[in-house]
């Protein structure tokens, strides 16, 4: 199993619409918004704000609307 860093889109009736998973650049700059192992991964699943969406809107190909409360940020186990 590999563990992934993503944002995520939530539509109509709370189904997940998207997501992107995000490289690990992000990891450093996300550390004093979110909760993270010593690993880089998300602890917990954290709705986006404003200072989450400037640094992951560059790998979000559509414009993030945190007013909306359908977006979020975590960690999942994927595959290899």
């Amino acid at each position: 199993m590999l563990v992934v860093n993503m944002v995520e889109k939530f539509g109509a009736g709370e189904f997940l619409e998207r997501s992107w998973d995000l490289p690990p650049e992000v990891i450093e700059p996300l550390r004093g918004q979110v909760e993270m192992t010593p690993e880089g991964w998300i602890m917990n699943v954290w709705p986006m704000t404003a200072e989450i969406a400037a640094i992951v809107q560059p790998w979000v190909d559509e414009p993030v609307d945190v007013e909306s409360g359908s977006w979020f940020i975590s960690s999942a186990q994927v595959a290899a």
